[in-house]
């Protein structure tokens, strides 16, 4: 059997710099698609998903400003769909076609301790 892997818990100091440089990163990217250049907001969202990966940080204001199947950096009406039905928002990437679907306005159910 292998050894289970644990991760080292990072304090917010540590997380810091990397949250910083992920949301310039995601500028970058904004600046870029707004320029036409898609490709280049492509490789910046792509450096700043890999840098979050590797210290597995999670950016919620960065939730659903790109696609988890392409790293096209979306913005609604341009390059996204943005729907809502049935208390579901479907976003979908008009540049590869993915879509997310995610609960909006419905209180989370709370796990029940056994």
């Amino acid at each position: 059997m292998p050894p289970v892997r644990s991760y080292k818990q990072r304090s917010s100091r540590e997380l810091a710099p990397v949250k910083e440089e992920v949301l310039r990163l995601f500028a970058e990217a904004k600046a870029f698609h707004d320029a036409g250049k898609k490709e280049y907001a492509r490789r910046r969202v792509t450096a700043a998903r890999r840098r979050m990966m590797k210290v597995q940080l999670r950016v919620p204001e960065l939730e659903g400003k790109y696609c988890r199947a392409c790293n096209a950096y979306l913005e609604a009406g341009v390059n996204a769909t943005t729907r809502l039905k049935n208390s579901i928002m479907i976003r979908r990437c008009n540049e590869c076609g993915a879509v997310r679907r995610r609960p909006v306005g419905v209180p989370r159910r709370l796990k029940e301790k056994l």
